[in-house]
């Protein structure tokens, strides 16, 4: 579904291979050539709270989610549409977390992505997705990555498409300030902390993203281990694969309510079909930083065996 609305900002941007145009700023997009039509428009307009309590709170129904934050304002997901309706005083910036985070999800599985909690770069030309529970060293070990020299593709949502390869993000990653402080990397941007997100700091990698569609080699989940623990690849097995893809799918958060009819069966159909090609490993990951690069180089060396 194309939607085209004259009110809109006149540049096009783009993100996993979508054309945008956008009424909220959004500079972590790069711009797009052009002023053609829009796969995706994002636009203001008043929506009603959504009832119900407690700081967040959703609504869906078939081609139609609706979601409500307390800090930043509500936002209606349509295919090829996305309405945005922030509080008074919410700075753009604000109401880009959402809006590029669980909106976006949203967004690009109504147009037939398949969408992972995850991060992905590219080892020679082959995507190599890292997925893991919180404190697994999922954004430390794909950082780490980047600045082995392998190009940013994702971060944060990994989308999968029907050829099983995976469409280009945008050019950021969003670290804890330590870890933002540690990327030295001299064509790194360092964009200024938003107050309300103080946890959160955003990076700016142009030099180091891979623009082109790419084909998913290896997702990899993570699994911490003690500090002197071999750092291991192990292939996962049939029957665990499929549950793996599901639980970390990113729209899993909102419950079953929100694959309801069409879209729910689709899903299942992608993570089938992404569970059956044998790309999902574990890594396990020594819990000792000085042992990263060991992972690293195990990566590697697995993503390029893969090929």
């Amino acid at each position: 579904m194309i939607v085209e609305t004259s009110s809109l900002r006149p540049a096009l941007r783009t993100a996993y291979g979508l054309a945008w145009r956008s009424d909220v700023d959004l500079p972590e997009l790069e711009p797009l050539e052009g002023n053609g039509a829009a796969d995706l428009t994002v636009h203001r307009a008043p929506l009603d709270d959504l009832p119900g309590e407690g700081g967040f709170r959703t609504r869906f129904a078939p081609d139609r989610a609706e979601l409500w934050w307390q800090t930043v304002g509500g936002f209606r997901v349509e295919p090829g549409r996305i309405t945005a309706s922030p509080h008074p005083g919410v700075s753009e910036d604000l109401v880009a977390y959402p809006l590029l985070g669980s909106v976006l999800a949203l967004a690009l599985e109504q147009l037939g992505l398949f969408t992972l909690h995850a991060s992905a770069v590219s080892v020679g030309g082959r995507g190599v997705v890292m997925m893991g529970d919180k404190g697994a060293g999922k954004s430390t070990t794909a950082t780490a990555m980047i600045r082995a020299g392998h190009p940013l593709i994702a971060d944060d949502i990994v989308a999968v498409d029907e050829t099983l390869s995976l469409r280009p993000g945008f050019p950021q990653v969003k670290l804890s300030p330590a870890a933002a402080a540690a990327f030295d990397a001299p064509d790194a941007v360092h964009r200024p902390v938003v107050p309300e997100v103080p946890e959160k700091s955003r990076v700016l990698l142009p030099g180091r993203f891979a623009r082109g569609v790419t084909p998913l080699r290896r997702i990899y989940r993570l699994e911490r281990g003690p500090a002197e623990a071999e750092p291991a690849v192990i292939a996962v097995p049939p029957f665990e694969a499929l549950p793996l893809a599901l639980r970390f799918a990113y729209v899993t958060r909102f419950g079953a309510e929100v694959l309801n009819g069409a879209a729910g069966a689709r899903h299942l159909r992608q993570a089938a079909a992404i569970a059956a090609s044998g790309v999902l490993h574990r890594v396990i990951v020594p819990h000792d930083l000085r042992r990263l690069p060991e992972v690293v180089a195990l990566i590697e060396r697995d993503a390029e065996a893969a090929a």
